[in-house]
């Protein structure tokens, strides 16, 4: 007889996706309690478990809801009017206080469980989740940039200090974005079937600094034109980068999708993320095109090349740049609705998770970045999409945002994959029967898919 073994009561959705993939019976030796108990009554999990499977994908909340805060405020029709402004707020002060909230949870996290730290690191694709972390907090400044220029909040000072925590965001995006691509290179195990649009995360939250470095720009103009020049070459420097990166990755990506068909159910809601470096990349080309266009024959003197021409050619390609990344955008809408219908009419259904949080961002920012194209060109046609493109991301981002405030309710959505201990087979027929290996092996797969997570093996 061939058993499978629940090691820890704290794992009972990893028990339970097991017990729906395998056939084989189920026998707990360590809690003696019946199967059909565990199924009608499951455990609750305690806050203490929830903050060890607190993630870094719970910070793609922060980006989707800061992303969702900003396009409010730029929503290209009645934007004056005080309804935009009262949403805006609501939304931003939301926002803060779940960053905070997730902040405090992530550091007790690593406190409370240090050796969860290495295992995240060398987990493939919860590492990559960090660069969630830099871009939620950029989207917090981006606001509160807003309310100091637009709505008379806080004074110079509050500028400056703004600029200086854009430095340590900065700062940050550059150690996790570099430092995630040496550890997937030396760290982790990859493979391109396993490949998921999730390795783009540390190039985005370069490419999310570098947009909020241009507002910052056109904010310190008044101030210092020195450092508008400064912060806008930084950021232009730093959204190249970025996408270079992600241009490279997606390349990648959509190769593993055509040699390896689409992503598993629970895993193709990730193919939306390639949307966040066409969107925030073409935003960012725009805001730093145009600061530079500007700075450019104020700040820096000489006839070689002629200054004011020099700045109208950067805000040309930065244009160009920016409607091409759009194009893109548009194109992989297209790709990444196929993959989800695709799936949904093979397998059924998508299990309601962290996942969802995903498609807000992305979406979020490619109508951003058509309302901008929309005031750059004077395009009531980019207005217009933009502006139908933003309904339905609130639509989205309130349906999720409130879905997911059910399940931490209940506290069925905090899942830790890189704390999963491996479900190991009793009995040594199980390690040596193809078969019963099979049924196992599948039915880890399906546990690991639960958070983003394809199942690897680690060096």
């Amino acid at each position: 007889m061939s058993y499978i073994s629940c090691w820890e009561w704290g794992n009972y959705g990893s028990y339970l996706a097991v017990v729906r993939a395998s056939p084989l019976p189920l026998v707990c030796f360590r809690n003696s309690i019946s199967l059909v108990n565990m199924l009608e009554a499951p455990p609750r999990k305690s806050w203490r478990e929830c903050i060890r499977s607190f993630t870094w994908a719970w910070h793609t909340v922060i980006m989707g809801t800061g992303g969702t805060s900003a396009l409010v405020h730029a929503f290209p029709y009645e934007n004056a009017s005080p309804a935009i402004k009262v949403v805006t707020l609501i939304v931003f002060f939301l926002n803060l206080l779940l960053f905070v909230l997730f902040t405090g949870a992530t550091i007790a996290r690593y406190i409370m469980f240090p050796d969860t730290w290495r295992k995240m690191i060398r987990h493939p694709t919860q590492g990559p989740l960090m660069g969630a972390f830099p871009a939620g907090a950029a989207t917090l400044i981006n606001i509160a940039l807003v309310a100091h220029q637009e709505w008379n909040f806080g004074s110079t000072c509050f500028l400056y200090t703004l600029w200086g925590c854009w430095w340590l965001d900065s700062i940050v995006s550059y150690l996790i974005a570099f430092g995630m691509l040496h550890g997937m290179m030396v760290e982790q195990k990859h493979a391109l079937d396993t490949m998921t649009a999730l390795w783009l995360l540390p190039a985005i939250s370069l490419i999310v600094a570098s947009s909020t470095g241009g507002l910052l720009s056109t904010a310190l103009k008044a101030q210092s034109m020195k450092f508008a020049a400064l912060t806008a070459l930084f950021s232009l420097t730093m959204v190249i980068i970025g996408l270079s990166l992600a241009l490279m990755m997606i390349t990648v990506y959509l190769a593993r999708l055509v040699i390896s068909g689409p992503p598993e159910k629970l895993l193709v809601l990730s193919a939306f993320v390639t949307l966040g470096p066409f969107g925030q990349g073409g935003y960012s080309l725009l805001i730093n095109g145009r600061n530079l266009s500007e700075i450019l024959p104020l700040y820096v003197s000489g006839t070689f090349p002629d200054v004011a021409a020099g700045g109208q050619m950067i805000f040309s390609f930065c244009l160009c740049g920016a409607y091409i990344l759009w194009s893109m955008g548009i194109c992989w809408i297209i790709i990444s609705s196929n993959l989800i219908f695709s799936v949904l009419k093979k397998e059924g259904g998508i299990p309601f998770s962290i996942t969802y949080q995903g498609l807000i961002f992305p979406n979020a920012v490619l109508a951003l970045l058509s309302v901008q194209l929309g005031n750059a060109l004077n395009s009531d046609v980019f207005r217009g999409f933009g502006a139908a493109w933003t309904v339905v991301v609130f639509i989205l981002w309130l349906s999720i945002f409130a879905r997911t405030g059910l399940a931490v309710i209940d506290r069925s959505i905090f899942v830790a994959p890189d704390n999963a201990a491996p479900l190991l087979p009793l009995d040594i027929s199980d390690s040596m029967n193809p078969a019963g290996t099979s049924h196992t092996m599948a039915a880890i797969h399906q546990l690991h898919l639960s958070n983003f997570m394809p199942l690897h093996v680690t060096k």
